[in-house]
């Protein structure tokens, strides 16, 4: 599973990049090139920051870190995003980085991240003037968790006694703000 996941991955990268073979862009005066800016979800590493560099119009790198309830939560990836030069603006994004946490109150010895690929969608909110300090981004993501976080807490509910409020989510939100730096 792992492997498909790192498979699907590394095909998305390279579609995206080919994609933009031939093709000469020019940068709108709406699209950054580098931003920053908090916010929560998976891509913000829980409850932090998130920085997205953008090499080509479409196509960025991003990095998120931040508290995931467990400690310091990361995610690294790949965002594609479609500028249609409107006030949404959709995009696609893969990651690789926290995707699920287990939090036992009063017993943070059994707390674990677990890591693994997350793929989603989402838009990005800009405003109708040209080169606005930021946007808003809003995102649906579906992370591929592994078999060993179910695994832990079936070991935890088996041998430690431990009962669970509620089972993992198979999709999250994410929503932050992003200030344009350059």
């Amino acid at each position: 599973m792992k492997k498909i996941t790192f498979a699907a991955f590394l095909v998305f990268a390279a579609i995206s990049l080919h994609a933009q073979d031939g093709i000469t862009t020019v940068r709108s005066n709406r699209s950054d090139k580098f931003s920053i800016g908090p916010g929560i979800g998976l891509d913000y590493g829980g409850i932090g920051m998130n920085a997205i560099f953008y090499p080509q119009q479409n196509i960025g790198v991003f990095a998120g870190g931040g508290y995931d309830l467990n400690g310091f939560g990361y995610n690294v990836g790949l965002k594609g995003r479609l500028m249609t030069f409107k006030i949404i603006d959709p995009y696609l994004l893969a990651m690789y980085g926290y995707n699920a946490i287990i939090v036992v109150s009063n017993a943070t010895v059994f707390n674990k991240t677990f890591y693994g690929p997350t793929f989603g969608a989402g838009i990005d909110f800009r405003s109708k003037k040209p080169m606005k300090t930021g946007y808003w981004s809003l995102a649906l993501l579906v992370p591929i968790k592994g078999s060993d976080a179910d695994a832990y807490a079936d070991y935890l509910e088996k041998y430690k006694g431990v009962k669970f409020d509620n089972d993992f989510f198979p999709i999250d939100i994410s929503i932050g703000y992003h200030f344009i730096i350059k």
